[in-house]
């Protein structure tokens, strides 16, 4: 009976996490950049230079761009929780664009993806 619980309670995360994502993809792609421009406003000014390039990119659909941005601005500085919450977001709407119109899912995003990923968690 207690394996019963815990799969439920599993069954019942993974549908409002799901819930969640796609009430997410309705968003446009503003909020993403706007959080990820303000979790950067104390940071240097060559870092926020980066941060706008990385925001213009994503809201002109150059998502690869976008990502290699932030890749090298999480590579040169360390980023709190804010600021990776805001990546987060960024990686989460690129990957919806890509769902959305699967010509964007090309080899050079799935790689700047990745790699923007694993720098900013690490290895799992």
């Amino acid at each position: 009976m207690k394996m019963d619980l815990n799969q439920a309670g599993w069954s019942v995360a993974v549908i409002l996490v799901a819930v969640g994502l796609v009430g997410c993809g309705k968003k446009s792609a503003r909020p993403a950049t706007e959080q990820l421009q303000q979790s950067f406003e104390k940071a240097d000014a060559a870092t926020k230079q980066d941060v706008v390039q990385a925001s213009t990119a994503f809201q002109a659909g150059d998502y690869t761009r976008a990502l290699a941005v932030m890749d090298r601005v999480v590579q040169t500085q360390a980023i709190d929780a804010a600021q990776k919450q805001a990546v987060d977001a960024l990686i989460l709407q690129t990957r919806q664009a890509a769902q959305q119109n699967p010509k964007l899912n090309t080899p050079e995003l799935y790689k700047a993806t990745e790699d923007l990923m694993l720098r900013l968690h690490g290895e799992n």
